[in-house]
């Protein structure tokens, strides 16, 4: 696997490709929630069926390419920031939280049975 500067991938380097683009994904869906409410109904509910399949895609490769703890790690730094203080917003924004944690957990086993596993987390979120 190569970076973006076309140089060899090292475990070492800090930002594992797979993390950035996780990390960009869920900036992108959180500044999509901030404006979802000026789309009309149709427009909007494709932008959230878009985004309900985008994020826990971009999780999962995530965990598979970089692990899921680093996976994890990201997305619990995204975990509180929501875009709007609205209701839906953040319900929605909650829903793309959990799919991203339920998304690492099914892309590595091990996060499921781990304590601090991706699995373990998404169940705390449904039953919150």
């Amino acid at each position: 696997m190569q970076d973006q500067e076309n140089r060899p991938y090292r475990p070492d380097d800090s930002d594992h490709p797979a993390i950035v683009r996780l990390q960009a994904e869920l900036d992108a869906a959180r500044d999509g929630i901030g404006v979802l409410g000026e789309l009309e109904t149709d427009r909007r509910e494709r932008v959230v069926a878009e985004l309900l399949s985008a994020v826990p895609d971009v999780a999962s490769r995530a965990a598979y390419e970089a692990g899921s703890d680093r996976a994890v790690a990201t997305i619990r730094r995204f975990e509180g920031s929501r875009a709007d203080d609205h209701e839906s917003a953040t319900a929605l924004w909650d829903r793309l939280v959990l799919t991203a944690f339920e998304a690492v957990a099914a892309a590595d086993e091990s996060a499921a049975t781990g304590p601090a596993g991706a699995y373990d987390r998404a169940e705390q979120h449904a039953t919150a």
